[in-house]
């Protein structure tokens, strides 16, 4: 190969990775304008394929490709929790959701970010399902696995509360250790209001309402975080809702 083509290889890889990396600067961007045009706790169904486009293209980039990867999970996993779509299509979702994420984690386990949404997307894979193909796909141990390397309370703590449980072949989940685990969670990070929430629902379930009431009114206090502004404003509304669950409940007695 002569000097000037590989001058000219040299320029069309920079110019390359430059727009990969203008790819990753624009999905970091789409990101972090991801609740603009929401209407309500719905995301805008545009914005969320702007960043996942541009997010793919980046992954191509190797320099960029683990946080180009990492931003693909995010907004997929944004995409399924905030941008409205059929119900009769939520199995097939969530079977694209935890195919991709599985395959990100493959490659990038020690990522957490990837690890925490391939831990989540596995378990709500696995209560969606009826119980015998959870334990057939053997999620209880793939999300108990991922999320202890990762000490990932809130997922760990959340499975053990809403995955299915096998007498025989399942050891969990197990309702005491979902409170061991959600309470990790809570003291991990305060600033979450989906730990004040999850942990809130484990206290109704065990009829501690008192208790209930108590980390809804601590979690609607910290109010809502301006860099998860559709996280935290579906948050303050599931609290909200299992306010009035609760009080109703009491109205009754």
């Amino acid at each position: 190969m002569g000097i000037a083509s590989k001058i000219v290889g040299v320029a069309l890889v920079a110019a390359c990775t430059v727009f990969a990396n203008d790819d990753l600067r624009f999905a970091d961007s789409c990101y972090a304008a991801r609740a603009e045009r929401a209407k309500g706790d719905k995301a805008d169904a545009h914005n969320a394929k702007l960043m996942i486009d541009a997010y793919k293209k980046a992954i191509s980039d190797a320099s960029v490709e683990e946080a180009a990867t990492e931003g693909y999970v995010k907004s997929l996993y944004f995409s399924f929790r905030f941008v409205p779509f059929e119900k009769s299509k939520r199995s097939k979702k969530l079977d694209s959701l935890k195919t991709i994420t599985e395959a990100a984690y493959t490659k990038f386990p020690k990522n957490k970010e990837i690890a925490h949404i391939y831990a989540s997307a596995v378990s709500m894979w696995g209560a969606d399902k009826n119980p015998l193909q959870a334990v057939k796909n053997g999620v209880a141990n793939k999300v108990r696995d991922v999320a202890t390397q990762t000490e990932d309370w809130q997922v760990l703590g959340r499975a053990h509360q809403l995955l299915p449980y096998v007498p025989l072949i399942l050891t969990w989940p197990d309702k005491n250790l979902a409170d061991q685990y959600l309470t990790q969670a809570l003291q991990q990070d305060p600033k979450d209001l989906y730990n004040y929430f999850f942990l809130a629902e484990l206290r109704f379930d065990q009829k501690r309402y008192a208790d209930a009431l108590d980390l809804i009114e601590r979690g609607l206090s910290r109010g809502i975080r301006t860099n998860f502004f559709m996280e935290d404003k579906r948050g303050r509304w599931q609290l909200k809702e299992l306010k009035k669950k609760i009080n109703a409940k009491l109205d009754k007695k």
